[in-house]
């Protein structure tokens, strides 16, 4: 799924907002990591971001 919204839409880095369950789905595939801390009251939020070469990688 990643690596198809790279390719269709040419993309120099792709990011996503999740919770503490999902962070390990985009650690996997070499998103860097940042704490939101508690966007909403007692849930921690991350930004997962992957930037330019590493997108490249996923093709």
């Amino acid at each position: 799924m990643v690596r198809f919204v790279c390719d269709k839409h040419s993309l120099k880095f792709i990011s996503a907002e999740t919770h503490k369950d999902a962070v390990e789905f985009y650690r996997k595939y070499g998103f860097k990591i940042t704490s939101l801390r508690e966007k909403y009251r007692g849930v921690e939020r991350f930004l997962c971001k992957l930037l330019g070469y590493r997108v490249a990688l996923l093709q």
